[in-house]
């Protein structure tokens, strides 16, 4: 049997793994990801203490030799078999389960749970393989062929593997009571005191929502100090984990901190120290993120991935405990299983990279290249070709009459406080890394501000969203005095120019923000200045992203996907909105050709 990765760690690399949406040929990916720890998604129990688990993800299937009807078990038990360092922890808890947390209020139920959690982590899973070697096959065969000999082709039993812990994933929709933070901890408790008594070291994590550990007067919205989330309406699970976290400091190996699904202007830091605080013990504090589109005040919106990476290195920067990912598996912004990979392992790479450890990072990042104006009128809008560096670019400066005037974790920025009338404006840009090691300016480009004309249109007002989909946007404006027709930019970039004052924009991602601006213009074929820019997002889903094919100007690509140019295949290195002058061929920081 391959022995279980007792040994707790920190920092930690943790991600979990949802039930759906995981293909039994997606192991050999599984192995290429950097995490130490997955939290298998998910599991509860019953009023009676019975166990159950989502998609059968922790219960042994019944044996088919050419079907196991549990692809993420198979995943992760053939996963943990090939490397049992690896930690695998079940995840009790989440959403669907969010009524269990009610059934503990009886001292024999929570006693019966945490024999039953005991005896799961004791369990032996059985792994099967198929297309074994005879000598890396455990046990007599399971399936013969017509002539009797074992059919290596079909599932054969590799192994056995163990749990190596409960992460308890302590959120309902409503707030957390006093006794339901008493009964989890003695939960807790029991099953510690069981693992203890017969020499297991297993472990015990909890997950908690982003705001649990803040001071319990932050629900009212006059109080600011040691507040993570200072939105007009509060949340009502401010400080709904206090007395958890002050008494289960002992008995939770680490605590997982959702610091997401709170809106882009969420304070993480303050979170994070708040926990950090109330358990004793920075290191034990996880920094939870996510790679799918999350709630926000004003709908929901996806994170930027720069942004994502930026805090995975914070958090080891100063000295927390690791950082958590939802999720790998299950996605709505349609990133492959190696694209999954490829994004949390970037994460990893950054931590590794700012821990205290690492070595001193001297190197500059390239200069931005291809720095152009997209858009002047009202605002002025720029974009510019990533920068490379060998740690990483955490983001950029944007420079006017060489004075430091705003900062951009995206590769585009938009100047709101521009004086019209023909005013020179001279900008550029700088790449920085986590090091703050500043790379050599770009390009300079040279702007003149618009005259403000007679008998130029005024400028469209009232963008509004007026429905969305999860690849479709609705957008709408007033109308402007004696304007025959608006031309509508989508990031920058023209899309199409209408007659009316409403658009229907489709062929996009789900859960994805973009930026609009319209322009008016008269029959004299004098043009407005560009209206002040509307983001609207679309709705998550699982919308099937279009299939691979001609580059074309105006589309956000991802890292990871391919599209052919001049006959040639390349694949995209780094996430960004197409420019008509960064074709393949022409942005080598962007594409590289396919072998």
């Amino acid at each position: 049997m391959a022995q279980s990765a007792f040994a707790a760690q920190a920092p930690r690399a943790v991600t979990y793994l949802t039930s759906w949406g995981v293909p039994v040929e997606s192991v050999e990916d599984m192995k290429e990801v950097k995490a130490d720890t997955f939290l298998l998604s998910f599991g509860g129990w019953d009023a009676s203490g019975k166990l159950s688990s989502s998609d059968n993800i922790v219960s042994v299937p019944q044996y088919d030799p050419w079907y196991i009807n549990a692809p993420a078990y198979v995943v992760w038990s053939q996963l943990k078999l090939a490397h049992p360092e690896k930690k695998m922890m079940l995840a009790l808890g989440g959403e669907t389960y969010s009524a269990m947390w009610s059934y503990l209020n009886n001292a024999q139920t929570r006693e019966t749970l945490a024999q039953n959690l005991v005896n799961l982590l004791n369990t032996n899973f059985p792994v099967y393989k198929k297309n074994l070697k005879p000598e890396e096959m455990v046990g007599e065969c399971l399936s013969a062929d017509w002539q009797g000999k074992c059919n290596m082709a079909n599932y054969q039993k590799a192994g056995t593997v163990q749990l190596d812990g409960i992460d308890f994933d302590f959120e309902k929709p409503d707030r957390v009571t006093p006794e339901e933070n008493a009964n989890l901890l003695d939960l807790a408790e029991r099953v510690r005191s069981k693992l203890n008594a017969s020499g297991s070291k297993k472990l015990l994590s909890l997950t908690t929502y982003h705001v649990g550990a803040d001071p319990e007067n932050c629900r009212d919205s006059a109080v600011t100090e040691n507040c993570s989330f200072v939105e007009a309406a509060r949340s009502s699970h401010h400080g709904e984990v206090l007395p958890l976290l002050q008494k289960g400091k002992n008995v939770f190996d680490f605590f997982n901190v959702m610091a997401y699904d709170a809106g882009p202007r969420f304070k993480y830091d303050v979170a994070m120290a708040n926990y950090a605080r109330e358990v004793g013990d920075k290191s034990k504090i996880v920094l939870g993120q996510t790679i799918n589109s999350q709630w926000g005040p004003e709908g929901r919106f996806v994170e930027n991935r720069q942004n994502n990476v930026n805090r995975a290195g914070w958090q080891a920067e100063n000295g927390y405990g690791g950082f958590f990912i939802w999720t790998l598996g299950s996605n709505d912004q349609q990133l492959s299983i190696p694209q999954q990979v490829d994004y949390f392992n970037e994460m990893k790479e950054r931590a590794d990279l700012m821990s205290p450890e690492s070595p001193q990072d001297t190197v500059a990042p390239t200069a931005p290249a291809g720095l152009k104006v997209l858009n002047n009128g009202l605002t002025i809008t720029l974009a510019w070709q990533p920068s490379t560096d060998d740690r990483g670019v955490v983001g950029y400066d944007i420079y006017r009459n060489d004075i430091k005037v705003g900062s951009s974790t995206d590769t585009q920025w938009t100047d709101n406080a521009v004086e019209t009338g023909g005013v020179v404006y001279h900008y550029s840009v700088k790449a920085r890394d986590a090091a703050n090691n500043i790379s050599e300016s770009s390009n300079v480009v040279k702007v003149e501000t618009v005259q403000v004309e007679e008998g130029r249109p005024d400028a469209p007002g009232g963008l509004a969203l007026v429905s969305s989909t999860e690849n479709s946007l609705t957008v709408k404006w007033n109308a402007v005095d004696n304007a025959v027709k608006y031309h509508v930019l989508r990031d920058g970039a023209e899309l199409l120019t209408v007659s009316g004052t409403q658009i229907f924009d489709s062929g996009l991602r789900a859960g994805t923000t973009y930026s609009y601006q319209v322009i008016a213009e008269n029959a004299k074929g004098h043009q407005s200045l560009a209206s002040t820019p509307l983001k609207a997002t679309t709705k998550e889903g699982s919308v099937t992203p279009e299939p691979e094919g001609e580059w074309k100007v105006g589309t956000r690509y991802k890292t990871g996907e391919i599209v052919t140019y001049n006959g040639t295949q390349y694949r995209c290195v780094q996430g960004h909105t197409s420019q008509s002058d960064w074709a393949p061929t022409a942005a080598a920081t962007l594409w590289q050709p396919v072998p």
